[in-house]
């Protein structure tokens, strides 16, 4: 039977949540069932027909166990996956009968669309009634659509479970009882979560130690057993058949020097036969593999100082945590993911995602500066360093700034944001899910700067609602939506910052691409511009009365700003930390004590 309109309006997640939890304690008790049951079979050494008779009964009701197992966290695999497709669903039906009420509209019960006029004779009323009703008439097909995918999984999932059919897909080589040995793709961060959870001690051990490409990439898991298996991918380890991988840092030093060796033979045999065009081809593509190979060497490196604390401060000496490293295939670029602090204990959890040029040689040590001044500043609203964590998120590949390869025209392109978006949303439930399994509550704050705020926006849109508690963006080209109800994230809680001189990137980019200038956006919360860094520059560069339209560097240049956002002695970065710090933005009195703080 085919959902309706009327039927979905009353979704509510809640009695899924509880649903979960239930199903996790059952399966908990049934795995230390089975662990017993099993030892106490193991453990019996004598023969003879009692004991036969017993290991037989014994094995029966281990089988019977194991099944009661599979289907208990069969279930729950099931109902956390429907428990975020429940939570959207909602979101979005609350979402389209907001833009019903705004344009005039109804909706049946059926999902029928009727549009009227605000003026039956005017045309253009009559044409932007027409239009809503086209628009919004998509949206209730798609949010049914949707629905109805996310009731098919959840009926056909618990009906093989009710069937004793359900399966945990690893057939008869399984090495975990009741539960899939491996991830699979499609789940999302909390079915991941759940898994990891309902996994042996003994299993997630092995699988870290041994497998750690098949769970270092898995948003939902624990940021410490994505560390830990970062590193193993970065060092080396030994697989789960005994051989020794050397790790991708050594990889790449290898592929350096053997790119090298080819580039040196190459130019060799051109410099030999300088009158064969084919040798300066061929000594064209051996040059121009070795630049990749030193790239992502470089990329390695650069990583491994950062995750290992380099330059890190004595008075912040913060555990770095590698969430996430990876290699694009399709732009030939670096990714990475590193945290300062721990996201599985802190109460105060911040992404930052930046922009343009951004890439892990040359902009993450940047970064984790910037995250290391911020969760200093955080001091100033009261906040304990040890319940902060912040994340540098170069988890997606930024459109280039270099003129030399006209890489600067891909700013203009809005699917590096689009493509990179889905990447960050799934991060963001990542974290949200961690929290959920293990009953750890924090703040979650989307902070993004330049065109990543483009790529942020989007992703705020396509989060689960409950997910991202605020969001901030700066030197915004554009916010990503049309209208700030478009951001699942809670009302006046989205917050945007401008330079009030000299970043020309804010607003750039067209609405109908990029979305809306945020400044510009009904309902957002505006924090400081005053990127700047010193009493005087305000007074010497002011160039209107009002303070809040002061001009905040000594250069007049159209992007000297864009980058000071997160400037130390600025009142926009102490705006941002009050913000990652779960405050309101600096009011005039505490700004004027931090100052005076800050000159003694």
């Amino acid at each position: 039977m085919a959902l309706t309109w009327s039927s979905i309006t009353s979704w509510d997640p809640g009695p899924l949540d509880n649903a979960a939890t239930d199903l996790y304690q059952a399966s908990k008790g049934l795995r230390e069932a089975y662990d017993t049951g099993e030892g106490a079979v193991c453990a019996v050494r004598s023969e003879g027909v009692a004991v036969l008779a017993m290991r037989a009964a014994t094995s029966k009701n281990l089988s019977t166990l194991e099944q009661a197992l599979t289907n208990v966290n069969g279930a729950l695999m099931a109902i956390e996956g429907a428990r975020d497709g429940v939570a959207t669903i909602k979101a979005r039906v609350e979402d389209a009968m907001a833009y019903a009420s705004a344009k005039n509209c109804t909706i049946a019960s059926d999902g029928s669309v009727n549009c009227t006029p605000t003026d039956a004779v005017d045309k253009q009323a009559i044409i932007d009634a027409r239009t809503s009703k086209i628009t919004l008439t998509e949206k209730v097909k798609t949010i049914l659509e949707d629905a109805e995918r996310v009731d098919s999984e959840l009926c056909s999932a618990l009906k093989a479970v009710n069937t004793d059919t359900y399966t945990d897909g690893d057939g008869a080589d399984n090495k975990v009882v009741g539960v899939p040995d491996f991830p699979q793709a499609n789940w999302s961060p909390s079915q991941n979560a759940a898994w990891w959870r309902a996994l042996p001690e003994e299993r997630k051990r092995f699988l870290t130690e041994h497998c750690p490409d098949d769970i270092r990439h898995l948003d939902g898991l624990p940021a410490t057993i994505r560390d830990e298996a970062n590193r193993n991918a970065l060092y080396g380890y030994v697989d789960a058949y005994g051989n020794k991988r050397q790790g991708a840092l050594a990889d790449a030093k290898q592929a350096a020097e053997e790119a090298k060796t080819e580039y040196r033979i190459a130019y060799g045999r051109r410099s030999l036969f300088p009158g064969l065009k084919q040798l300066y081809s061929d000594e064209n593509a051996a040059k121009l593999k070795l630049d990749q190979a030193e790239k992502v060497l470089n990329d390695l490196e650069t990583l491994e100082k950062q995750i290992n604390n380099d330059g890190r401060k004595e008075d912040d000496p913060a555990r770095r945590y590698l969430l996430d490293f990876n290699y694009d295939t399709k732009h030939h670029r670096s990714t990475a993911i590193v945290a300062s602090g721990n996201p599985d204990t802190a109460s105060y959890v911040s992404t930052l995602v930046p922009g343009i040029g951004t890439n892990v040689h040359d902009s993450l040590p940047q970064y984790m500066e910037i995250n290391d001044r911020l969760r200093q500043l955080t001091k100033h609203a009261g906040v304990d360093l040890k319940n902060v964590a912040a994340i540098s998120y170069l988890g997606y590949v930024a459109p280039k700034n270099s003129f030399h390869d006209l890489g600067i025209f891909q700013a203009a392109d809005i699917d590096y944001a689009k493509e990179g978006a889905p990447k960050i949303a799934r991060f963001m439930e990542g974290l949200r899910a961690h929290g959920n399994a293990n009953n750890h509550t924090f703040l979650n704050t989307l902070a993004t700067h330049s065109y990543g705020s483009t790529a942020g926006g989007i992703a705020a849109t396509q989060t689960a609602p409950g997910t991202i508690d605020r969001l901030i963006l700066t030197g915004s080209p554009g916010s990503g939506v049309q209208s700030i109800d478009q951001y699942n994230v809670p009302k006046g809680h989205v917050y945007e910052s401008s330079a009030y001189a000299g970043d020309m990137v804010e607003g750039l980019g067209t609405d109908r691409s990029y979305g809306k200038n945020p400044q510009k956006l009904e309902g957002m919360s505006h924090i400081s511009g005053d990127v700047s860094d010193t009493d005087l520059n305000r007074r010497l560069f002011r160039i209107f009365p009002n303070p809040k339209f002061e001009a905040t560097s000594t250069s007049f240049h159209p992007l000297s700003n864009h980058s000071e956002y997160f400037k130390e002695g600025s009142r926009a970065a102490e705006d941002i930390a009050h913000i990652l710090a779960g405050k309101e933005p600096t009011t005039d009195a505490q700004w004027a004590a931090i100052q005076a703080e800050r000159r003694k």
